[in-house]
């Protein structure tokens, strides 16, 4: 796991015709990026920041060192917290204090785009867990054509309970010894236990012990971004055999980087003959994939597939969070495709209401809003009322109130800020209640009383909107202890 190899290629060439862009355009959204200086190098992250300004985005280089509130606003984190997360884990306190803040400024502003959920990049962070969960993520009725070497998990040196513990596994030898902390570079130190003799050589418990599979020393590297996938074939290490063998200690790391080449990953003479290599086959691992997006709600992943020889069985050996994504074509460019899209997709969510209480119905009530940091603007081609006037909703151009229940106000600027803030949520008025077919009335934005936005029913609009005294949950930024002034929409 946690593969980071070399930066994933040089662009220099590719982002020469982007550069006199960039400075140009207008940002839509700010990017906090939380990484490692490690993961900061082999992703190159100045190069990517600037794919990102081409397609309107700010990345911020988050400091670790300042409170993560007083670094935004932020309309999504793209992150890896992987080193912070082992280590709050195994109780460092400085850590933990990490990744508390980050949790509580989600928490606090849930209508951040995060890249990818914590508890899911969590969830992977442990083999064990992580394997359990890609076997849930494979389907019973395939027959066997896609599978999950069996494993268990060795916390325990005595012999005989370890012997007991394979047994009842279904793990025989040979089989790989993986530590089961999936993080770091200790993660890609292993070994290959051939006999009970070698069980003496298993690394520090706890740790995983999974079937060799044979596989001609080929492994595909499979690189997700959102439903998008990128196959990369590495070295891998040769055939093996139980018998009388001594342990052999290996980095994964080292045996399948690219160009990689060692008597580890030389196929014996033999089986150059009998053993040729066999096709990856898309049709028998897509569908895991998908089913792993679902469950764990990640995007930026990667899993290892090997395919058995004799059988052409497909084995998913490893998975981990946000790769290094070495050998996919411009993958600067992919992954900050993905991130536009997610924020594209989440600002046409609907914060805001834009119907009128009289027309509430199937047909009329799917009004998405999209929200930049600078602006509100609708995307169907319903008419609006913008002040004292009328304008398209594909226009943009949309009433500053203030905050007051005025249908007079000016447009709303691109570059426009209240004390130094964004604006960047509408407001709502005139709604009806899509259960119960109720007017809820008009609440003001103020100290302590606000309107609670509400959500989706089956596509078919707001399922509810509440006045509440409670803290709006899409509504975080302040000024001078008030709530911004905010954008309102009335429909003609």
């Amino acid at each position: 796991m946690d593969e980071e190899g070399r930066s994933a290629g040089s662009t220099q060439g590719q982002m020469a015709q982007y550069g006199e862009k960039a400075d140009a355009l207008s940002l839509s959204w700010r990017v906090g990026c939380w990484l490692s200086e490690k993961k900061k190098k082999t992703f190159s992250i100045h190069t990517f920041s600037q794919y990102c300004r081409c397609r309107g985005m700010e990345l911020v280089l988050v400091d670790s060192s300042r409170p993560l509130a007083a670094q935004g606003p932020f309309h999504a984190i793209l992150h890896k917290l992987t080193d912070v997360i082992i280590k709050a884990r195994e109780g460092d306190a400085h850590a933990q204090g990490q990744l508390q803040q980050v949790e509580d400024y989600l928490s606090s502003h849930p209508e951040v785009v995060v890249v990818d959920p914590l508890s899911s990049v969590k969830s992977l962070m442990d083999r064990w867990t992580a394997y359990h969960i890609i076997q849930e993520c494979i389907p019973k009725d395939k027959g066997g054509d896609i599978f999950m070497p069996e494993f268990v998990e060795v916390r325990t040196t005595d012999r005989t309970e370890i012997l007991q513990l394979l047994q009842e596994g279904g793990v025989h030898f040979p089989f790989v010894c993986k530590r089961s902390v999936a993080q770091g570079s200790a993660s890609h130190e292993m070994a290959i236990i051939f006999n009970a003799e070698g069980l003496k050589d298993l690394l520090s418990p706890p740790c995983v012990a999974q079937n060799f599979v044979n596989h001609n020393a080929v492994l595909h590297k499979v690189f997700v971004v959102g439903e998008s996938y990128f196959v990369v074939e590495r070295p891998s290490l040769k055939n093996f055999s139980a018998g009388d063998h001594s342990t052999i200690y290996f980095n994964s790391h080292d045996v399948s980087k690219a160009g990689s080449s060692s008597f580890l990953n030389q196929l014996d003479s033999r089986d150059k003959v009998s053993c040729p290599s066999l096709p990856l086959s898309r049709e028998k691992f897509e569908h895991v994939l998908t089913n792993l997006r679902q469950q764990l709600g990640i995007t930026l992943f990667g899993v290892d597939i090997i395919v058995e020889n004799r059988t052409s069985r497909h084995a998913i050996i490893d998975i981990n969070a946000f790769p290094s994504y070495d050998g996919v074509p411009d993958p600067f460019s992919v992954v900050a495709d993905h991130l536009q899209s997610l924020l594209t997709q989440r600002s046409a969510v609907p914060r805001a209401g834009t119907v009128n209480a009289n027309t509430l119905n199937r047909a009329e009530v799917s009004v998405p809003v999209s929200i930049g940091p600078n602006k509100a603007s609708v995307t169907d081609e319903t008419s609006y009322t913008n002040g004292s006037r009328t304008e398209s909703a594909n226009s943009g151009l949309i009433m500053l109130t203030n905050g007051t229940d005025s249908n007079k106000g000016r447009d709303l600027q691109s570059s426009e800020r209240t004390n130094g803030e964004t604006l960047a949520h509408p407001r709502i008025d005139g709604l009806t209640d899509i259960v119960s077919r109720k007017d809820v009335p008009y609440t003001k934005f103020g100290k302590g009383q606000e309107v609670y936005l509400g959500g989706l029913a089956n596509g078919n609009g707001p399922a509810c909107v509440t006045a509440s005294a409670e803290e709006d949950q899409c509504c975080k930024q302040l000024t001078n202890g008030e709530k911004l002034g905010f954008v309102r929409l009335a429909k003609v």
